[in-house]
């Protein structure tokens, strides 16, 4: 059975007074969904659907010592503190492993980091057809040109490869 947000707001209402084992038999669920429910709304962690946590540095660091003990496993740590995903209970502990208390203080924000590149793109064509001499190209151009033609390289050599 697919509960609303509003019946699983009823059955941690329900939980918190008659207890896990009535209100699973009261809405015909599991005791571990009600149990796991149940957690997550006592760690503000319950929420509709569609919106995402945000997990504050100390709770991050709460929960990476609590897996640090190793009496939990990441699947148990997760249900306990109400986490989504077991993947955000790894990151917190590795990254808790090597920089500390520290490094969960300071981590970035959610979701994958950009990458972020330095140098400005370059232009290959503009480059080869400009009539600049070789002496007077920056090490980016340089660089943007041996990538050129590693990549011609490459090209060429699959090229080979794929005729029959």
């Amino acid at each position: 059975m697919k509960l609303t947000y509003t019946q699983k707001l009823l059955v941690v209402k329900d939980c918190e007074q008659f207890g896990v084992a009535f209100t699973a038999r009261k809405w015909l669920l599991s005791t571990s969904y009600v149990s796991n429910l149940f957690y997550k709304a006592k760690n503000n962690c319950l929420l509709p659907h569609g919106h995402s946590t945000k997990y504050s540095p100390e709770f991050k660091i709460i929960v990476a010592k609590a897996y640090a003990k190793g009496i939990y496993g990441l699947e148990d740590i997760a249900q306990l503190y109400g986490i989504r995903a077991q993947s955000s209970v790894k990151n917190w502990y590795d990254i808790y492993q090597s920089q500390g208390e520290e490094g969960l203080i300071n981590m970035n924000a959610q979701g994958r980091q950009t990458k972020k590149s330095s140098t400005k793109k370059i232009n290959v064509n503009k480059l080869i057809d400009s009539e600049k001499p070789f002496s007077e190209y920056t090490h980016e151009e340089e660089k943007a040109l041996k990538m050129e033609l590693l990549r011609l390289r490459c090209h060429e050599e699959f090229s080979k490869n794929s005729r029959p």
